[in-house]
């Protein structure tokens, strides 16, 4: 019963971090125009739509962590693809935006695979199972390397890199922070003592790093496309790698685990990912972004010159000139 009470905890957080998502994704776009800086930040704590976005990303967040301490990372995490619909929706009335056929087809393709997903995680894990100190320090070692390759990454290269990079590291850094929610929540929960007597601080820690860093990609992802192709990332991202993390390293798989069901859970796996490509290059905003590029690279080549020049290789896939499907 608790697995399903978070299952619906999850859906109402992920209506908030979908609007969270386009509240901020819209007034990023506006201050940032294509690049977020140092300086992008006391502006938008000055707007109002952005604060909105992010007591509602608090709320969702809240929420998910609540979600957390009921069910498996691997039931939890799938269900935050529902807000890539909304948030396309949202998206779409705000800028005026026709949602096209094969748009819609994607949308149908993530939700179709989020739910078979999320129906075979509930009956093949196990929240109560007991998690080692060896799982933990495990994941706690493997996001501090993640965190500082990724970091430095960013530092080097942040001119260099496009939107995708960000979207994915986010999404990777929020797998692994989501894992670690649940096993503090464990020792919480469990604790003879004082509720903080068995926490363990370095996880803590590493996960508000971690969460930080990964809210830096967003925004900055925010200013390089759309937010439903933000979000559309990590809802895919984010539970491939919970899941991965919560049945290879914490072991939340139950004993009856079947190849068959491992089977179907990757193939509702794989649809969404499908549903992910097929939106990232026939969303509408990005059809609009294609046909902006196209008249500009005509303008700059004048009368009787060549094809347009390809867009630069650190350019983002979604901003490259292309023909419209």
């Amino acid at each position: 019963m608790s697995q399903w009470l978070a299952v619906a905890l999850a859906l109402l957080s992920a209506v908030c971090l979908a609007v969270g998502t386009q509240q901020q994704g819209s007034a990023v776009a506006d201050v940032a125009h294509g690049r977020l800086g140092p300086r992008s930040i006391p502006v938008l704590l000055r707007r109002p739509r952005w604060m909105l976005g992010l007591a509602l990303l608090g709320v969702g967040t809240g929420l998910n962590v609540t979600a957390l301490g009921l069910a498996t990372v691997t039931v939890v995490q799938p269900i935050g693809v529902v807000a890539l619909v909304i948030t396309t929706l949202l998206h779409a009335r705000h800028r005026r935006l026709r949602i096209n056929r094969r748009t819609w087809t994607a949308i149908g393709l993530c939700t179709a695979g989020g739910a078979v997903f999320v129906t075979c995680a509930v009956a093949v894990t196990d929240p109560a199972q007991g998690i080692s100190q060896w799982a933990e320090h495990t994941v706690v070692v493997m996001l501090v390397v993640l965190t500082c390759v990724l970091g430095v990454s960013a530092a080097m290269f942040g001119r260099s890199l496009g939107g995708t990079f960000y979207v994915v590291g986010a999404g990777i850094l929020y797998g692994f922070v989501a894992v670690l929610v649940r096993l503090t929540l464990i020792r919480i929960q469990g604790s003879a003592g004082s509720p903080l007597d068995d926490v363990n601080w370095l996880a803590v820690g590493t996960a508000v790093v971690a969460a930080v860093l990964g809210g830096w990609f967003v925004q900055t992802a925010f200013a390089a496309g759309p937010p439903d192709l933000v979000i559309a990332g990590l809802t895919v991202i984010d539970p491939m790698v919970g899941v991965l993390l919560g049945m290879l390293v914490l072991g939340e798989a139950v004993p009856g685990f079947s190849v068959p069901l491992g089977v179907l859970m990757a193939a509702a796996g794989g649809v969404a990912i499908v549903g992910v490509a097929v939106l990232s290059q026939h969303h509408p905003e990005v059809l609009e972004r294609r046909a902006e590029l196209a008249r500009q690279d005509r303008a700059q080549a004048g009368p009787g010159s060549s094809a347009p020049h390809p867009a630069a290789p650190d350019r983002p896939a979604h901003d490259r000139p292309g023909r419209h499907a």
